[in-house]
């Protein structure tokens, strides 16, 4: 088996585990869902589980890298003639469109990761790693006369701006267009209203 084939498959794998605790969190709650529940549910061993994650917080790396890799490869495609909140919005409305897909679970999960200490916390962490990533993935947009840290604020913003709409979106079941509540993030970020100190 050639090195990327066995990559490929590792990462199935992955994701697949990583699937199937999420499912289950949702389920039956993090507190009460086993690594025995998820090796179960993924059909592999215990012994599998923990080759992949050291514990069973570290699934949602898997959900949001993998989101990640989608946007990444999205805004590789993406002319650079077009402005820089084009592209951001058209890459971000198509991670929330697997949300409108299947509506329920992904409300669940924001919800469990807002009261799940351990899940959010882990899930920080890699959208940490993330905002590095959209960051280089974010520097053709910008020249060598641009602020070195205009990379990295504008994808920090750009993942803040959909990480608050989306749990505004899950917080509230009257809400039907995360999408929507996405372009308003985004648009008082680029405006005076978040800063309402005068100098």
């Amino acid at each position: 088996m050639s090195s990327g084939l066995t990559e490929r498959t590792r990462e199935r794998t992955r994701r697949e585990i990583a699937d199937a605790a999420g499912q289950l969190f949702i389920e039956k709650g993090y507190t009460a869902t086993t690594v025995k529940d998820i090796a179960e549910a993924a059909d592999v061993s215990s012994r599998t589980f923990f080759r992949y994650f050291p514990s069973k917080e570290d699934v949602v790396t898997a959900l949001a890298s993998s989101s990640m890799d989608a946007t990444v490869d999205l805004l590789s495609q993406h002319d650079t003639g077009d402005s820089l909140l084009s592209a951001l919005k058209v890459v971000l409305h198509a991670m929330l469109a697997r949300v409108a897909d299947d509506p329920e679970p992904a409300r669940k999960f924001q919800l469990l990761l807002r009261d799940t200490p351990e899940l959010r916390g882990r899930w920080l962490e890699e959208q940490r790693r993330n905002r590095d990533r959209l960051a280089v993935a974010l520097a053709p947009w910008f020249t060598k006369r641009s602020n070195p840290m205009a990379a990295e604020l504008a994808a920090g913003a750009a993942l803040l701006a959909l990480d608050v709409a989306v749990l505004e979106w899950a917080q509230h079941d009257t809400t039907a267009d995360p999408t929507r509540l996405l372009d308003q993030a985004l648009s008082v970020i680029g405006s005076d209203q978040l800063f309402l100190l005068r100098s």
